[in-house]
């Protein structure tokens, strides 16, 4: 029997002090048995909980370790009472433990499923595949009093974490960066000693020596919200439905909430929309739950609610049935509830109501936005972790109710914040544009307030960032940029700590997409380097000037050709070298992927100084030291933070690049900085609805030019497809910059193939108002490619062009066309797409006059011009003797021929056929009596016989003159 020993007193003054205070533990248990101490955890835990036995969140990767099946349970136990290998001191208790307590298991890529759900007891395992992102998700579920265990079975002792090889890690190593520094883990460590509720124990429930710090709680601050929330209570409680409603709220914030829930439902608003935000457990569902019931009782008849998951719906209905029990509603009375069973999960889809009468609460899909078309109230819960245009869709005329978390797991709910938020702020500062509220939690319900675990993972993951005032700044060109050494940064150490969350703070309040994950990419991954642009910094100042911009960039290429053409005739991709793998598919070049690159993975320009010009001057500045224009040396301090770009050699680099999400701000900033389009994503990013697009600086390269060649042949032949929604300014921004355009030749062999006589003679009577557009609508897409192609030059004005590019590219009609110029009527474009079109006949008839012109060109060669040997009279005279002589030899050659001839003597004129006072001159017509000769006379008066009335044949000679 094995011996019993006495269970260290602080393990048990840890779980009695949270329970006491509302807060929550935090235990660390390291070595190969550690899983078999989690009952005694719990047992700890069941006895200081007043409430009812805590339930479990079991978190793991692949494997439990045990199954949870009972009748498979049984059959292993009976395995190891044959084997004798059954130790009743362990293996009796877990069991018992595991069959007594309600257990939720959960994959770690399934965690997102749990949003909104509360457990006493979280235990994560497997601790190699926990990622930032699952630590905040996972924890933050856990009530004020509960417990949070890490189990390290994997390590024997606790500084091997330092070495511990993460699941992360594989998708950080790229072709050239191959050695991953656990960077995270030793902050994560360190980090422990900071966490008042927090204690770490062997597999043997030893406590390992770590630093406490105690804190106090502002108690006072607690008490005079408590105050005032029952003043508000009291206040309102003769006012129905809110005053019963709102007993249920725990906080000052949340009933605040809730009475500006109610008070814009009770005024059926059909363009309001009410966001709630917060951190996490601050009852933002809860509030939801109750505005819902108060809606039924205001008559609201078709409400829906949608979230990521039907399971983080569990919350919200929870408290829309409270609402419902403090009304007076009676189930199977008043309403009847229908659930649905999803993973293994029963989760409510659907109430309806018929008290009064017919009123439905129906749970619908983020991408199911078209059931919405009846819809009186919209309820979005955690919407920040549904995708952007998904949420921008569900929009419409009817109330809605909007909530999200601003830190942690949902993407810090900057998508939300930075994006949509600000356009509907921007729609309601217009005349007849939406309602908008925006309405915050702080105070915490699901724990206490200071809670010890909250603080120590919003400091660890940098999730609670406060935006820091900043007076006065600097010019640009006055700003240095630096490197950042990434172990001095992540060493856990105070100055270095703060400099961490001020460049954290940058990237939450400047950049939409951030996660905890983002953390952990850029202390691990070996091929990423952070940079940040300071002003003037002062040698006597203690403290470094405020940071006004960061720039992550990410090293790329240097890939065996041999492997890229490998990869691609296996239609597969290596993780890492985003930009090398992108461009070797689009274009299938496998040389591509031997050049070295740099990726610009983000900039963040501090939010009160962004169009100032600080992020173009670090882009220049990064630029000129990779191209060699800044003069460097190998001097570097070992143990400063901060490296200045003189003091550190460059890599040979050939292009830098950045992927981002395509929009008009971002292109015309990166265009700015001589970046050229070489790549855009036909299919949308799943959280902002936006089309990646791949850029590269131009260093002067032959293959970039062939590279957005094509791209901008293959962009145009894709724009009626997914890239139809695209604005037309945004399309003609990305392609203008190709030499190929507005290139054409006058000559009619471009467009001669494409444009037959007869389309022309259609375009040119459009041109003169006599057939509707409709006549030649087919040949506008060939118009279109012929002028993008620069086949057709026909200088066009930007407005031409991009109705020109949306009729003939993107197949959209005027009525589509004119939604996207609010200043345009439809006749008003088609008025301007008539110039076009008799643009493109003047261009056609004016190659065609200039070809028919070079045709009756007289390709003769030129005639030497020589002057004359004499005067003008003698030229003459020569002339006139010439023509004598020539006229003479003439008549001579005739009189030789007349004489030679004797059978033309007998036609010659003799002279008794004239008359003798006939003066005969050069110009003298006479008229002479023909005589016969002999033969011709004899025929000519053969007679004709003609018969006369009588019968008789009579003779009559013809006159012959």
């Amino acid at each position: 029997m094995v011996q019993s020993r006495k269970l260290d007193s602080r393990i048990n003054n840890v779980i009695l002090k949270a329970v006491k205070d509302g807060h929550r533990g935090l235990a660390v248990l390291v070595g190969e048995r550690s899983r078999d101490q989690v009952v005694i955890l719990h047992h700890l835990l069941s006895k200081a909980s007043v409430s009812k036995r805590p339930s479990v969140l079991w978190c793991y990767k692949k494997d439990l370790g045990f199954t949870t099946h009972k009748k498979k349970r049984l059959k292993m136990i009976k395995k190891k009472i044959k084997a004798g290998t059954l130790d009743p001191n362990t293996d009796d208790t877990f069991e018992m433990f595991i069959s007594a307590t309600e257990i939720r298991y959960m994959y770690y890529n399934e965690s997102h499923n749990i949003l909104g759900n509360t457990f006493g007891m979280c235990i994560l395992q497997d601790f190699e595949a926990i990622t930032p992102n699952v630590l905040a998700r996972t924890i933050e579920t856990v009530q004020g009093g509960g417990l949070v265990v890490i189990i390290l079975n994997k390590i024997s002792d606790i500084k091997h974490l330092y070495d511990l090889q993460m699941d992360c890690h594989d998708r950080f190593i790229t072709n050239a960066y191959k050695t991953v520094v656990p960077r995270f883990n030793k902050r994560f460590l360190l980090s422990l000693t900071d966490c008042n509720n927090c204690i770490v124990l062997t597999d043997s429930l030893e406590v390992l020596p770590l630093s406490e710090k105690k804190e106090s709680a502002d108690i006072q601050v607690q008490q005079n919200n408590l105050e005032m929330l029952t003043n508000l209570k009291t206040s309102l409680s003769e006012s129905q439905p809110i005053g019963s409603v709102l007993n249920i709220c725990k906080t000052l914030d949340q009933a605040n909430a809730l009475v500006k829930f109610v008070d814009v439902i009770s005024e059926k608003s059909l363009k309001s929309i009410i966001t709630l935000t917060a951190s996490r457990g601050r009852g933002k569902s809860a509030a939801l739950g109750l505005a819902i019931a108060t809606s039924i009782a205001f008559g609201y008849s078709n409400i829906f609610v949608t979230s990521p998951s039907p399971e983080n719906l569990k919350t919200l209905f929870e408290f829309v049935l409270k609402g419902f029990d403090v009304l007076g509603f009676v189930e199977h009375t008043d309403y009847e509830i229908i659930q649905e069973t999803a993973n293994n999960v029963k989760t409510i889809s659907r109430i309806n109501i018929y008290r009064d009468h017919r009123q439905t609460i129906q749970y619908i899909k983020p991408d199911e936005g078209a059931k919405l078309l009846q819809a009186e109230l919209l309820v979005i819960d955690e919407a920040g972790a549904i995708p952007l245009h998904l949420v921008k869709k569900m929009l419409g005329p009817y109330l809605v109710l909007l909530s999200s978390t601003v830190h942690g797991y949902e993407g810090t709910g900057r998508s939300l914040s930075l994006k949509l938020f600000e356009q509907l702020r921007s729609q309601s500062a217009k005349v007849g544009g939406v309602n908008l509220t925006e309405l915050k939690l702080e105070e915490p319900i699901r724990y206490s307030d200071n809670d010890p675990v909250e603080r120590w993972l919003n400091k660890l993951l940098c999730l609670d960032t406060a935006q820091r005032i900043i007076s006065g700044c600097p010019t640009p060109k006055e700003c240095s940029l630096y490197f950042v050494d990434k172990d001095i940064l992540f060493s856990y150490h105070k100055a270095s700590e703060a400099f961490l969350q001020r460049i954290m703070t940058l990237y939450v309040s400047s950049h939409y997409k951030n996660s905890p994950n983002d953390l952990q990419l850029l202390s691990d991954a070996p091929a990423h380097q952070l940079l940040v642009m300071l002003g003037p910094i002062n040698s006597e100042s203690s403290q470094l000037p405020e940071v006004l911009c960061v720039l992550q960039i990410c090293f790329e290429g240097q890939i065996n050709r041999e492997i890229v053409k490998t990869e691609l005739e296996k239609g597969q991709r290596s993780a890492g070298d985003l930009i090398p793998w992108t461009i070797c598919q689009q274009f299938q070049d496998t040389n591509f992927g031997e050049l070295s690159g740099i990726r610009i993975v983000r900039i963040a320009t501090h939010p009160d100084f962004q169009g100032m010009g600080y992020g173009k001057h670090a882009i220049e500045l990064l630029t000129q030291y990779y191209q060699g224009k800044i003069a460097t040396c190998d001097e570097k301090d070992e143990s400063a933070l901060l490296i200045g770009l003189t003091e550190r050699k460059p890599e040979s680099m050939d292009y830098m690049g950045v992927s981002y999400g395509l929009t008009p701000q971002l292109l015309k900033f990166w265009k700015r900085s001589n970046f050229v389009s070489l790549y855009l994503r036909q299919t949308p990013n799943d959280i902002t609805g936006e089309h990646t697009c791949i850029m590269i600086q131009d260093w002067n390269q032959e293959w970039l030019k062939d590279y957005h060649k094509d791209f901008t042949f293959r962009l145009l032949n894709l724009l009626g497809y997914e890239f139809r929604s695209l604005p037309p300014q945004l399309i003609m921004n990305m392609i203008n910059t190709s030499g190929v355009l507005n290139t054409a030749a006058q000559t009619s062999n471009e467009y001669s193939g494409s444009i037959s006589k007869y389309d022309f003679r259609r375009l040119k009577s459009y041109s003169n108002n006599l057939t509707d557009y409709h006549i030649i609508l087919d040949l506008i897409p060939t118009i279109t490619k012929l002028y993008f192609m620069g086949k057709m030059n026909l200088n066009l004005s930007p407005l031409q062009l991009s109705i020109l590019l949306s009729l003939g590219l993107q197949f959209k009609n005027i009525e589509s066309i004119s939604l996207s110029y609010p200043d345009l009527e439809s006749g008003q474009i088609l008025g301007i797409f008539k110039k076009i079109v008799k643009k493109t006949v003047n261009y056609i008839e004016d190659i065609m006059k200039a070809e028919i012109a070079s045709e009756m060109h007289d390709p003769s060669p030129q005639v030497e011009m020589k002057s004359l040997g004499g005067t003008l009279n003698e030229e003459l005279t020569k002339a006139a003797n010439d023509f004598a002589q020539q006229q003479k030899e003439k008549a001579e050659q005739i009189k030789s021929v007349v004489s030679a001839d004797d059978s033309i003597l007998p036609y010659a004129i003799k002279s008794k056929d004239i008359s003798s006072d006939v003066k005969l001159t050069d110009n003298t017509i006479i008229s002479v009596k023909r005589t016969l000769a002999p033969a011709a006379a004899k025929e000519v008066s053969t007679s004709k016989k003609h018969k006369s009335k009588d019968g008789k044949v009579k003779k009559k000679k013809k006159r012959v003159e």
